[in-house]
């Protein structure tokens, strides 16, 4: 992963770790975020509209279906993650959901994408992962709480999917005639809304949810609507890269949870117990060799 990779990834997680912070505070996480994902669409739509009228990029029949295909993963991600939360903690299922993406993309990117991995930027992802177990682990100890287990497997499977839309995204942006970052990201982001408002106009009572966030939600969902988009695009122009392996940015945006750990520890004045440190300290070393170690066989 080169340093402008990285500093990509990392603005992200920063970006990330802030969107997270804000919807932990709403009431009805489902509905808000259903309102939030809704706004960012709203407000991608004339970005749009003017690079497709001052410099479109290519967008072909194929490139519409790999981002509708893409926006139907994430909405899966959103549903069982939002099921997980039901089940476990938010420190329990955030890191082990962003820990299964990048295994899963270690163990099948070279075949579907061509994205390789060698040995020691090998070690360098399981150093990440190892860190992220332990983070979850050590989050699931200290909750004490009960039913964690169904959590836990929804989180996993969330993870699933996650590296499945990365996947995606990964094959569409790095074709030889691949489209503008931002058409596309606009353009899964319809089909992530689409499906969610689906699934929102199916059940009456997030439906009117929904629509009493709408209410008195509406100025927060315009500034999450604003940071979402923003974070991923950033994932999205690394993609784009030639050094983007998707693997390595997979696993590189779980330094958002050693930003999250710095944080809390420095300036919110949080206990942080020593697994979670330590997990934290082999998440920071994962990714440090990520940069050390560039891609290749």
């Amino acid at each position: 992963m080169t340093a402008f990779v990285f500093l990509l990834v990392l603005l992200s997680a920063a970006l990330h770790v802030l969107w997270n912070a804000l919807i932990k505070k709403a009431g009805d996480k489902a509905s808000f975020l259903w309102l939030t994902i809704a706004a960012s669409t709203v407000l991608l739509a004339p970005v749009f509209v003017f690079l497709r009228w001052r410099s479109p990029g290519p967008l072909g029949g194929e490139v519409l279906a790999w981002a509708a295909l893409s926006g139907l993963i994430e909405a899966g991600y959103i549903l069982l993650l939002l099921g997980a939360y039901e089940r476990a903690d938010l420190s329990v299922v955030y890191p082990l959901s962003r820990g299964v993406a990048p295994l899963v993309t270690l163990a099948v990117a070279g075949w579907l994408v061509g994205d390789t991995v060698g040995l020691w930027s090998g070690l360098a992802v399981l150093s990440v992962v190892a860190g992220v177990v332990a983070v979850s682990f050590s989050a699931g100890s200290a909750s004490g709480g009960t039913h964690r287990l169904p959590g836990a497997l929804l989180a996993v499977a969330a993870g699933v999917l996650i590296a499945g839309y990365h996947l995606v995204d990964r094959h569409v942006l790095s074709r030889p005639n691949a489209p503008n970052p931002l058409e596309y990201l606009f353009l899964m982001h319809l089909s992530l809304t689409a499906c969610l408002t689906v699934w929102v106009v199916l059940r009456p009572r997030l439906r009117a949810k929904a629509l009493a966030a709408w209410h008195t939600g509406c100025k927060g969902a315009v500034l999450l609507g604003s940071l979402g988009p923003l974070a991923y695009l950033l994932i999205l122009l690394a993609m784009a890269q030639a050094a983007g392996n998707v693997t390595y940015i997979a696993a590189g945006r779980n330094v958002g949870i050693v930003i999250s750990t710095a944080v809390g520890a420095l300036f919110l004045r949080e206990r942080v117990g020593w697994r979670r440190a330590v997990g934290a300290g082999l998440i920071a070393a994962g990714v440090i060799g990520l940069v050390v170690f560039r891609p290749g066989p």
